[in-house]
């Protein structure tokens, strides 16, 4: 398929900011894939395919994670078109597993027609992948089969951020360590907030401080954790710490941990996060199991360093963090979809 001749539009639900700079890079239009209201039908399966038989004519649909997914597949079914599945969410991670934490409809297919059905299913209906990390085209490789093309396009610091960012001097010296996450389950807040403890065991006065709205202000009730909260400058949210650990129990591949990279702060990272791949780019040390006592151990092992190593992982980590400005990687993204098309 000619990229430059297809009509493509992306399908989404409410899009992150990084794939809206993406659609724009290939010229995709942005369709809801809730495109009507469906009345007593809203949230179940049925909608969903009522939204997939009304989407406009394109030669592409470019699905945006796992919630419209069904939808753009019976519609790729119905209609024609190929599906490129944004593999950008960990919908697909733990397919079958009763502890799957995804969209409701996603798991009602799941319920319904069980596992094997949705694998058969996105191996004949989904086209290609573009996954925003190397560990979300791992998991969706099952899905989709061997010879699904499957490319590799990381998301972006959103530019005002990205220059905001790069000004930042973090105190290296101290015992600080930042995190900031949404306050939902798969983010693993909880888990480095209960490590904490044992932390302290070793550096008495070492601090957490958890940034973003919505944080269970218990969690301050743990000495050395400060709730933050929502916090307008990013820079000041860093400035203070000498490290940033993202503590999820499954991440595809978290802005937050770029942000940090970008404001100089080494990531600790867990071995489910997509970002690992920048972490071990930096020091192997610096990606862990998503436990407790490994957090733990991993913040206490950084803090066991001298001003000097610390020094050292903050420039390379500033280094890789400033690799994720919006026009470099837009680009990429253009040039995997291309090598997708290309292969249909």
């Amino acid at each position: 398929m000619d990229p430059d001749a297809a009509r493509v539009a992306m399908l989404h639900q409410d899009p992150h900011p990084a794939h809206r700079g993406f659609a724009e890079a290939i010229g995709a239009d942005l369709v809801d894939y809730h495109r009507r209201s469906a009345g007593p039908l809203d949230g179940t399966l049925a909608e969903d395919a009522l939204n997939g038989l009304t989407y406009p004519d394109y030669d592409v649909y470019l699905v945006e994670g796992s919630r419209p997914l069904y939808a753009g597949l019976l519609c790729r079914f119905a209609r024609g078109g190929k599906l490129v599945y944004l593999c950008a969410d960990h919908g697909l991670y733990r397919l079958g597993s009763a502890d799957f934490e995804g969209d409701s409809a996603l798991k009602s297919l799941i319920g319904t027609f069980g596992t094997p059905a949705v694998r058969a299913a996105g191996r004949r209906g989904i086209d290609g992948v573009i996954a925003v990390s190397a560990f979300a085209a791992e998991f969706t490789r099952p899905v989709v089969g061997p010879k699904t093309p499957i490319e590799v396009a990381h998301p972006f610091v959103q530019p005002s951020t990205y220059d905001a960012l790069g000004d930042v001097e973090p105190s290296l010296g101290s015992e600080v360590a930042v995190t900031v996450a949404r306050p939902w389950e798969y983010k693993g807040v909880d888990l480095l907030v209960d490590a904490w403890p044992r932390v302290r065991e070793s550096f008495p006065d070492a601090e957490l401080h958890v940034v973003g709205g919505g944080h269970p202000e218990s969690y301050a009730e743990t000495p050395g954790v400060r709730v933050r909260g929502y916090v307008e400058d990013l820079a000041d949210a860093f400035a203070p710490g000498s490290l940033f650990v993202q503590p999820s129990r499954m991440d595809t591949f978290p802005v937050s941990t770029l942000e940090a990279m970008r404001a100089g702060l080494p990531p600790l990272v867990t071995r489910t996060t997509g970002t690992r791949s920048e972490a071990r780019r930096i020091d192997e040390s610096l990606v862990v199991e998503p436990n407790e006592d490994a957090l733990a151990r991993g913040v206490r092992r950084y803090f066991e360093r001298d001003l000097a190593d610390r020094r050292s992982l903050s420039e390379t980590a500033r280094d890789r963090g400033g690799r994720f400005d919006r026009d470099s990687r837009t680009a990429a993204f253009r040039a995997a979809y291309r090598d997708v098309l290309e292969e249909l």
